[in-house]
């Protein structure tokens, strides 16, 4: 009996691993949990995590459309390091409307650690947690 819990516990750990390497493996936990505090301290205040907007477009919602404008999350990244550090329309992904609605923020001028942390974050919590209902 202590064999065949043996045997059937490798298997699923190995069928877990297996699909852990299929599905992002290249996920860190880490720098997942660094930007979730770089959002916290600096972003929250504007930009709740899911709907209803009320000074900014929510996360969850720009997430979402970095997903639509890029295939990469390294070149979603890149850009949203520099909208970050210089925000402007022309370099919004967000609809024109969320601009004219709420006017462009203001540069946030943090460290590259920071701010490569708060895009990875950002990347990725499409990827890591399902749509936040609305209040």
């Amino acid at each position: 009996m202590r064999n065949l819990i043996f045997y059937v516990t490798l298997y699923a750990t190995m069928g877990l691993c297996a699909m852990g390497s299929a599905y992002g493996s290249d996920f860190d936990q880490a720098l997942f949990d660094k930007g979730k505090a770089v959002y916290d301290q600096y972003c929250m205040a504007c930009h709740n995590y899911g709907p209803p907007p009320t000074h900014a477009p929510p996360m969850f919602g720009i997430s979402n459309h970095y997903h639509q404008a890029f295939p990469e999350r390294d070149q979603a990244m890149a850009h949203m390091i520099d909208f970050i550090k210089q925000p402007s329309p022309d370099k919004s992904k967000m609809m024109p409307m969320a601009t004219q609605m709420w006017g462009m923020m203001p540069p946030l001028p943090l460290p590259d650690e920071e701010l490569q942390a708060v895009a990875y974050w950002t990347w990725e919590i499409v990827n890591q947690d399902t749509p936040p209902a609305p209040k």
